[in-house]
């Protein structure tokens, strides 16, 4: 509604575009005299696909979809077609006093970039049966790790393939 306040979405400065440019391709931003460095070509932070400035196949986009939080640690440089991926557009009805749509308010969401990896499972459930193999129940239990052995090779056991290979 009309007194709810939205945050505006603030683009980011030429500065943060550029450390952020520099910083998704692995590059120091600053040289040795402390200036900023700059090259022209990059690449996409999440596929790899390489860019070249000026010419918009990139975005930098907010990481945690505050349009208003403009730090660097919030700019991530991605190619158009992973920021696209990456971003879920909604629309949601505004209505009048009676009922009547007024109109329609976008919202953007994003998805996430990074991958979490899963964790290993440490417990499983396991199924407790009566005599006649019915399911009564269940249980859970840790999962032990699986003892690995080696088979060690002896003398005489390479003495036994090498006669086989003669005979």
């Amino acid at each position: 509604m009309s007194w709810e306040k939205e945050k505006k979405r603030k683009p980011f400065s030429i500065k943060t575009k550029k450390i952020e440019w520099m910083l998704a391709d692995g590059r120091n931003p600053y040289d040795k005299s402390g200036r900023l460095y700059f090259v022209k070509t990059s690449k996409c932070r999440v596929c790899g696909t390489p860019l070249r400035w000026g010419e918009r196949t990139y975005d930098f986009d907010h990481k945690d979809n505050n349009p208003a939080n403009n730090n660097q640690t919030n700019c991530y440089l991605v190619c158009k077609v992973c920021h696209g991926k990456h971003t879920i557009i909604k629309k949601r009805r505004i209505t009048g006093l009676f009922g009547e749509t007024v109109g329609y308010r976008t919202i953007k969401k994003k998805t996430g970039y990074k991958k979490l990896k899963k964790k290993p499972k440490k417990t499983k459930r396991v199924a407790i049966r009566n005599i006649f193999g019915d399911v009564t129940g269940y249980r859970t239990v840790k999962i032990r790790k699986p003892k690995t052995t080696k088979k060690k090779t002896t003398s005489s056991t390479k003495a036994k393939t090498k006669s086989k290979r003669t005979d």
